[in-house]
């Protein structure tokens, strides 16, 4: 820039000195008597509109017209159907799965100390068809041992995950309403997002949420569920929030993780007043043949 403010003055003023020696003074000069004389008239090959200068996009002549597809939607009645088929097929591929789970469980996350890890267990989880399933301690760490509040997930012999579906199996659509609040497209496939709620609120304990349903499988792989009531409101003063999640392992969705948060009507000594408990499944084994040896009990010498 000030080669070019130079270049302009000399050509501008007669009294611009010319080379590339220009003293301090000199340039103070030029500059003042460059100010003080008058603007001179542009060129016409130089001059431009007032205004700011726009860019004109002219790589593109071509539009692309709407069209128009009518193609009956899906109703709503239609979607639970195949949630319900997607769901029993997901659980009839299922013969054996063993899985590793991980729960931690963390006090007072909200607290003024901040959030404490107060427990650690892992357990390898078996489970058979037809009833058979088996739980195996690997690992369990307490900041304080406590015989009488120890937090613990029981694990079913059944592979359906009714946790996920419970608001979606046949028997239950007389006891939930849905609505369809969002249709997403991701890749090549569309995920529905349905709202369910109870349809009784009087003394009705279940919970309401929301439900992603994955269309290439029509099954549950995210449930967000919404406690309104307290399932124990003389023990629990309420859930926050639940999390499910699937994840898909050799061409079966299974779970992923469980996450939970819950407040207490009083303060319990060894959780505080609230709790977030988390539930990471992994480390699948599915349909790899479990022997029936694995489920029998251990003799005591």
């Amino acid at each position: 820039m000030p080669y070019l403010a130079l270049h302009a003055i000399r050509r501008s003023h007669p009294f611009a000195p010319s080379g590339a020696a220009l003293s301090r003074s000199a340039r103070s000069l030029a500059v003042a008597a460059l100010l003080a004389a008058p603007p001179a008239a542009p060129s016409p090959a130089l001059s431009a509109a007032p205004g700011p200068t726009l860019a004109v996009e002219d790589t593109m002549r071509t539009e692309v017209p709407e069209v128009l597809v009518r193609a009956p939607r899906v109703t709503l009645d239609e979607i639970l159907d195949r949630v319900a088929r997607g769901e029993a097929r997901r659980d009839s591929l299922l013969r054996d799965v063993a899985f590793t789970a991980t729960l931690r469980v963390v006090r007072d996350p909200d607290g003024a100390k901040g959030p404490q890890l107060i427990e650690e267990r892992v357990s390898r989880v078996y489970r058979k068809k037809p009833g058979k399933v088996r739980t195996v301690n690997l690992r369990t760490w307490r900041l304080k041992p406590s015989k009488r509040m120890d937090a613990e997930v029981s694990f079913s012999s059944g592979t359906e995950e009714e946790i996920v579906n419970f608001a979606f199996r046949p028997e239950a659509r007389r006891d939930f309403r849905y609505r369809i609040v969002g249709r997403d497209l991701l890749g090549d496939h569309l995920i529905y997002r349905i709202a369910f709620e109870p349809r009784s609120l009087l003394g009705a304990t279940d919970p309401g949420g929301l439900v992603w349903v994955d269309t290439r499988d029509f099954v549950i792989v995210r449930q967000e569920l919404d406690f309104s009531r307290s399932p124990a409101p003389l023990f629990i003063k309420g859930i926050d929030r639940a999390v499910i999640e699937r994840q898909e392992v050799d061409g079966h969705w299974v779970l992923r993780r469980l996450l939970m948060r819950a407040h207490f009507t009083v303060p319990v000594p060894r959780f505080g007043r609230a709790l977030d408990m988390a539930v990471q499944f992994d480390d699948y084994a599915i349909n790899q043949g479990i022997a029936d040896t694995v489920f029998a009990k251990a003799v005591r010498p």
